[in-house]
């Protein structure tokens, strides 16, 4: 299948954030949103493998929850 670069997604699917590999049908996924990245550009907000998403996840935690964080 070519890539169709106008859609302006990958028609195989989204990718994991943490390890950079596909996000496949029927694997768990979690989404995790940075206060500092909230719209995803700087590569951290968005979907992780479940098991990627561990380490992220209590980041995330930390840096929701300080109001120094705000950038």
């Amino acid at each position: 299948m070519a890539y169709d670069s106008s859609s302006g997604r990958d028609p195989r699917g989204g990718w994991c954030l943490a390890c950079r590999r596909p996000l496949e049908d029927g694997q768990p996924v979690t989404r995790i949103n940075f206060q500092t990245d909230p719209d995803g550009k700087e590569g951290l907000s968005g979907l992780y493998h479940r098991i990627c998403a561990k380490p992220f996840s209590e980041l995330a935690k930390v840096i929701n929850l300080n109001p120094w964080a705000r950038f």
